[in-house]
């Protein structure tokens, strides 16, 4: 799970600062959440696939 600290965070996560991004289980990150420290970053879909244009 990707989350982002909503403020200076230390522990089992390491030192992170407010707006760092990084990864834990989900089982961390939803008890981080719980407690109101991160927030999840939503997953970035997958960007499409360029289609090659037509050269004429």
């Amino acid at each position: 799970m990707k989350i982002r600290a909503l403020g200076p965070l230390s522990g089992a996560v390491g030192e992170r600062e407010k707006g760092d991004t990084f990864d834990v289980s989900a089982e961390v990150g939803k008890e981080l959440i719980a407690r109101g420290y991160v927030e999840e970053v939503p997953a970035k879909p997958a960007a499409p696939a360029k289609a090659d244009s037509a050269k004429e």
